[in-house]
């Protein structure tokens, strides 16, 4: 049984964070273009190893849709109704792929508010229309859409739409898509077999090569992930909900403060055997829970891609202050790194919560992590959900932690903690500074990284795993921030 990544922030009796260490310098013998960040979880492979939290002020349809172009992942929170998580994959599988297989269609004689409705509704801008047969008779766009009152409310989709489809034919190439758009001078592409029924469409803006690095799934759609609650649901209606939601979903990231408990391990196992997807199970934060779970519960081996590891450590969760028990997140990392190493190597390792600033995301992979997640980090930014206030000449939105008040009394995340406590928040509710676009704070936390990483001496994420670790003093870490400025705001 190795120790590796324990020995390297001390002994287990240490709970150290992130403040009590610093990466030791290392010798670099290539050039900073060679480094990469790539790091895999399960199936899929990730230009940026950075997940954005499954929390209700940081996830959603935009927040997901974004991470996945920058080549992370966003995992849309569960704090709403299978019917709304629904709807948000959805919207997210469909944002942007080469083909689009589930097209939005409708009957030439309904009525045209209908199909103004589905486009406001679904975040698309046109519809294909499918006669009786099942067949393509026309393309409606938003533009078709007429802007009186009387036309709105009495007219049908056949007297607006554009009849004569331009088309291409199943198995298409890129380049033969782009060049019948430009040819065609239009927006939308309907694939249409020989027999004339819809095989799909194709789109502009899927074309487009603006993200290069985006994390796509086989049919080039985006990779979305969700969280979960680890118990089964009982109800004929809930399960057939779910096996919906799973076949938008590429990732299930099981959301409960603990999941070292019987209950949870026990709903998890007929969740997996209910559903298609992988699964990330999480957060735990020893090496007894991790080498329990993998090596003593019947989890299906193929669908069981990732740990996710840290309880109490983010800014905004209160766990360990109100219970007295909690695993810092670069302590639980280096736990269950090893416990993995000894048991199946195959496995994710995710490092979720208790990061300030982007010179912590490097010392978690030093400690054995894949992935980092983050609510922080992302919760002031244009994409996370929510508006954008001001209090004292700042631009602020609201970030709550899910175990806060505020969040557990909307009922759907009641079993995230310790269910059935209504009373003892573990979390709070508060502003964090508006931080603009999702893309500023991207390159910020890559930069971070492929810095540390040539300082390090580390070409890859594997690399990084084996770069030294040193233990910082109370006076060093003063020492490490900024100081003797002249400047109040700079004093520690």
């Amino acid at each position: 049984m190795t120790d590796y990544y324990r020995n390297k922030i001390h002994h287990d009796e240490i709970i150290a964070t992130f403040d009590d260490i610093l990466i030791v310098p290392g010798y670099t013998n290539f050039n900073p273009s060679e480094v990469a960040i790539k790091s895999k979880l399960g199936k899929y492979d990730f230009n940026l190893p950075i997940i954005s939290a499954a929390m209700d002020t940081v996830t959603e349809i935009e927040m997901a849709i974004k991470m996945a172009l920058f080549g992370g992942l966003g995992v849309i929170h569960r704090n709403c109704s299978y019917e709304k998580q629904l709807e948000m994959v959805r919207i997210v599988k469909r944002a942007r792929s080469f083909v689009i297989d589930d097209v939005a269609t409708i009957s030439p004689n309904d009525p045209i508010a209908k199909a103004k409705y589905m486009m406001e509704n679904y975040n698309i801008s046109g519809l294909v229309v499918i006669n009786d047969t099942k067949k393509v008779c026309g393309i409606l766009t938003k533009r078709d859409i007429p802007f009186t009152e009387d036309h709105l409310k009495k007219g049908t989709v056949k007297e607006f739409m554009t009849k004569q489809v331009i088309s291409i034919s199943p198995g298409a190439s890129r380049e033969d898509a782009l060049n019948r758009l430009f040819e065609s001078r239009k927006e939308k592409l309907p694939i249409i077999d020989e027999k004339g029924f819809l095989r799909g469409l194709i789109t502009k803006k899927d074309l487009a090569p603006e993200f290069p690095f985006a994390s796509i799934d086989e049919d080039g759609h985006l990779v979305c992930g969700l969280a979960l609650s680890p118990k089964f649901p009982e109800t004929i209606q809930a399960q057939s909900m779910l096996k919906e939601i799973d076949k938008y979903v590429d990732i299930f990231f099981i959301d409960v403060a603990d999941f070292y408990k019987k209950a949870d391990i026990e709903g998890t196992i007929k969740l997996m055997n209910l559903l298609e997807s992988e699964f990330v199970l999480g957060n735990i934060g020893t090496y007894e829970a991790a080498e329990h779970l993998i090596s003593k519960c019947d989890f299906n081996a193929e669908k069981f891609i990732g740990l996710k590891v840290g309880m109490g450590s983010g800014s905004i969760c209160t766990t360990s202050i109100q219970t007295g028990v909690g695993a810092p997140t670069l302590y639980a990392t280096a736990q269950v790194a090893d416990a993995i190493t000894d048991y199946n190597p195959k496995i994710s390792l995710v490092a979720d919560g208790g990061f300030k600033n982007p010179g912590d995301l490097p010392k978690a992979f030093t400690a054995g992590a894949d992935f980092i997640m983050s609510g922080h980090f992302f919760a002031g930014c244009t994409e996370s959900p929510g508006y954008i206030d001001t209090i004292q000449g700042r631009k602020v939105k609201v970030y709550r932690g899910m175990g806060s008040k505020e969040a557990r009394t909307s009922g759907y995340v009641s079993d995230r903690y310790t269910e059935g406590s209504k009373v003892l928040p573990e979390g709070v509710s508060d502003y964090v500074p508006f931080v603009g676009d999702l893309s500023g704070v991207i390159a910020s936390l890559r930069e971070g990284l492929m810095n540390s990483m040539i300082y390090a001496g580390a070409k890859n994420i594997q690399a990084m795993k084996k770069a030294k670790i040193g233990i910082v003093s109370p006076v060093g870490q003063r020492e490490t921030r900024i100081h003797d400025l002249i400047g109040a705001q700079w004093r520690i």
